[in-house]
């Protein structure tokens, strides 16, 4: 049966190799990139493919981009994740990445594969009722005081004493 692995965050479980001092120790990174990197380069064969999402694709093994034959491209402001996208695709179609810094929300560059030349596509609204619940922490007004915090303050101390 046919199966695709949605990655999130890919850039934490497929970083790009980094050279070693010490070759005798097993480094969980390197072990679960590799893995990775043989599906991506064996897992058709088998039903299996991925689906990957980075904010930071500069920091993906090249091994297991090189096997991706689309790309959904949002926002990208680091100069370095531009310009591994600006290798992705010929020259004569460069202009397009130009508007990566400056893509709005919910817009995205659709090229590979499912797009003979890339193209900016717009993606579909979601409801609220459909929405991850995932808005960021209130930091601010929690620091301010506008919002109150629940501390259990015994508990908190009990676990510092024990950690040591």
């Amino acid at each position: 049966m046919p199966t695709v692995l949605v990655l999130e965050e890919a850039h934490v479980f497929i970083k790009r190799s980094k050279d070693r001092v010490d070759d005798d120790s097993i480094d969980p990174a390197d072990v679960c990139r590799q893995i990775f990197e043989r599906i991506a380069r064996e897992g058709r064969k088998f039903g299996l493919g991925l689906v990957l999402s980075s904010q930071r694709p500069s920091e993906l093994s090249p091994t297991v981009l090189s096997q991706c034959n689309t790309f959904l491209l949002h926002r990208l402001v680091n100069d370095r994740d531009q310009e591994l996208v600006s290798k992705l695709i010929p020259d004569n179609l460069g202009g397009l990445l130009n508007e990566l810094p400056s893509l709005p929300t919910g817009e995205a560059i659709l090229m590979g594969w499912a797009a003979p030349i890339p193209v900016q596509v717009t993606m579909n609204r979601l409801t609220d009722d459909q929405r991850p619940q995932s808005d960021d922490p209130k930091f601010w007004d929690v620091w301010i005081g506008e919002e109150e915090r629940e501390v259990d303050w015994e508990t908190l101390i009990v676990e510092w004493i024990e950690e040591g």
